[in-house]
């Protein structure tokens, strides 16, 4: 009798099918979405301009630093609670956690857009430098709302694994809309964000309709508590992640003007794009480590987190280089020849694509091991070291490029301090079996 010869990539070919039926159209739907974001922003630039490009790569980076406190954590809660509630079989309970959700994202809108607006002045000068951008807040207020619907709609589905709706409403809101609101309403920046922000707001409750949406005139208070209880311990450290990305050129903004802070936010959201390439592994990683942990199965995990480490570190590494090293041409041919100003800033901030990449893979055996938020401090720790490194932007002449040094060494940090954690967690665990 033959042996069985193990290989490094023998657990992925054991269950092909299974991974290609469960992630295929997933994967597919959010490059697909990717895609549309990277169309979106070219179109920004040929519908609006120089200036009007950076006014909407700022407002985008503004919105990412709202959207997570407006969600109170649902965007995780509410899938795990309704997935218990279906493995449970109880269909009373699923409906009354989307309900309960209903509740808890409506009055947050409410209180996020009625300050947004009252405000308004106000948060033009922090987000964008400059008072005279008081009209965009609405626009970004409403673009916020329609996300945070969205987001629950899209949660629901996935919590059902109703992958083919989540993924279809996640097409259309996410890849369809952002293109089809620049060829209709591409005018200006106001008209162009309200536009986006009410579409999505629309389809997403369209989207609705097709759950058990009446159970929020039920008592869904029990649910409410269990949400909040679970949501609100990931929202800051899905808020220090954004104000992280989104700081850089907001203080930009204030240092060296909108069109430099705009090549700022465009750079990092670059790096946002070689980073999605690996969230997706987060699907799959999540809910296996946690099921090999519960098993007392680590080596196993050990050698499957060891396999997706050097994945991303290939991919990532070959990634960023080829983006520097074509920066100039990428952003004449995607932007167009007004822009080649932005080339060393998109050069510095792709680099942190790869420890960032590696974070996005590592975190999930973190969330895993961890039902604290031990994330949270690790990204407190990344956002601490780039705070501290930004002060010195009040003392250097060129000091752009002194907020994006702090920038990659906060997310450098948090490399390394997740890493570290995985590593404890592997290797504890194992000397524990």
């Amino acid at each position: 009798m033959s042996a069985t010869v193990s290989t490094p990539f023998s657990w992925i070919t054991e269950n092909l099918g299974t991974h290609v039926r469960e992630y295929g159209s997933t994967f597919a739907t959010e490059f697909t979405v990717l895609g549309c974001q990277l169309l979106a922003y070219k179109l920004a630039a040929h519908f609006l301009g120089n200036t009007g490009f950076s006014e909407y790569a700022v407002a985008r980076r503004t919105i990412s630093i709202m959207y997570p406190v407006v969600l109170l954590g649902l965007a995780v809660g509410l899938p795990r609670y309704v997935a218990n509630a279906a493995g449970r079989r109880d269909e009373e309970s699923k409906a009354r956690y989307l309900g309960a959700a209903l509740w808890c994202i409506g009055l947050s809108l409410l209180v996020c857009v009625t300050l947004l607006n009252v405000f308004a002045s106000g948060l033009a000068y922090l987000f964008f430098g400059s008072k005279e951008y008081a009209s965009i807040i609405l626009p970004v207020s409403l673009v916020v709302a329609g996300s945070a619907l969205h987001a629950i709609a899209y949660s629901y589905f996935r919590g059902m694994l109703e992958m083919r709706a989540a993924n279809l409403l996640q097409f259309v809101n996410l890849g369809l809309v952002p293109v089809a609101v620049f060829i209709f309403f591409g005018k200006s920046v106001q008209s162009l964000l309200s536009a986006f922000g009410i579409s999505l707001f629309v389809v997403a409750t369209v989207a609705l309709l097709f759950t058990p949406w009446k159970a929020v005139a039920k008592d869904n208070r029990v649910q409410v508590v269990e949400l909040l209880r679970f949501g609100i311990q990931r929202v800051p450290g899905d808020f220090i992640l954004m104000a992280l990305f989104a700081l850089p050129a907001t203080i930009v903004a204030h240092k060296s003007g909108i069109r430099a802070a705009g090549y700022v936010a465009f750079g990092i959201s670059m790096l946002n794009v070689i980073s999605s390439f690996f969230s997706a592994f987060g699907l799959i990683l999540l809910p296996k480590a946690g099921a090999l942990l519960s098993a007392g199965r680590t080596v196993e995990l050990r050698q499957q987190v060891w396999l997706l480490t050097k994945i991303t570190l290939l991919i990532s590494v070959v990634l960023a280089l080829g983006i520097a090293i074509g920066a100039e041409r990428l952003v004449r041919l995607y932007l167009g020849p007004d822009f080649t100003a932005g080339v060393g800033i998109l050069r510095l901030l792709v680099f942190a694509a790869v420890p960032y990449s590696l974070y996005t893979v590592l975190r999930n055996v973190i969330d895993a091991f961890h039902e604290l938020g031990v994330t949270t401090v690790i990204l407190l720790a990344g956002f601490g070291v780039f705070c501290v490194g930004s002060l010195a932007v009040f003392y250097v002449q060129n000091n752009k490029y002194v907020v994006l040094l702090a920038f990659l060494g906060g997310v450098l940090t948090i490399c390394l301090l997740s890493c570290a954690e995985t590593l404890r967690i592997l290797y504890s665990s194992a000397a524990a079996e």
